[in-house]
């Protein structure tokens, strides 16, 4: 079976609509820029891009974008605005790979420390969907498939608060993080960093 990555954007908008009919967690606002998109008239659909310190961001399947200086924290809507305006439609070369900047996200700019960054990968196969997690994220996160908790959920069953909290949450956190967690259906999860699958292409 084939498998395609998709953009940050679709992955957490899935995500958002999961969390949002099975907890309480409030999943933050997302904005997306698309080439046809004008970044000024997102503020009249996103009110909040005006009020909010932001986190600007190619959205094009690049792994390690914050080591390649493609993330903008921290900024205003101005300067996420700028930011993004100097580079849409600009070719790079990323690892060997060339391509053109063309999508871009928009997100609230959450300060925390690198020790409190999850990963999460969720890739769907023909008999079911594979959960990969670690403690570890942000740009540091290193080899992702030799470090991983995984959970493969059949297509036919549901995971379970327990099977998930048995599979990917019973290695012992780092320090600065709670020393267990358990999860329950309503349950009020941990922010997670959604890392989009790896690929060989900036498009």
């Amino acid at each position: 079976m084939s498998q395609k990555a998709i953009r940050e954007f679709d992955g957490k908008n899935i995500l958002a609509r999961w969390f949002k009919a099975n907890s309480k967690f409030e999943w933050p606002e997302i904005a997306q820029v698309k080439p046809t998109t004008t970044i000024d008239e997102l503020t009249q659909t996103h009110a909040w891009l005006n009020n909010k310190k932001l986190v600007a961001k190619p959205d094009q399947l690049i792994k390690r974008r914050g080591k390649a200086g493609l993330v903008k924290l921290n900024a205003t809507f101005t300067e996420a605005r700028d930011w993004i305006q100097q580079r849409r439609d600009k070719e790079i070369t990323l690892e060997g790979v060339k391509g053109v900047l063309d999508h871009f996200v928009l997100e609230p700019f959450a300060p925390h420390q690198a020790s409190d960054e999850y990963y999460v990968c969720i890739t769907s196969m023909r008999d079911g969907d594979e959960i990969l997690f670690t403690h570890e994220g942000g740009v540091d996160i290193g080899d992702v498939d030799a470090k991983a908790l995984r959970l493969f959920v059949p297509i036919t069953e549901q995971p379970t608060a327990e099977s998930i909290t048995k599979a990917l949450l019973s290695r012992s956190l780092p320090s600065a993080k709670p020393t267990s967690r358990s999860l329950s259906p309503n349950s009020s999860l941990p922010t997670l960093k959604c890392t989009s699958p790896s690929s060989k292409s900036t498009r």
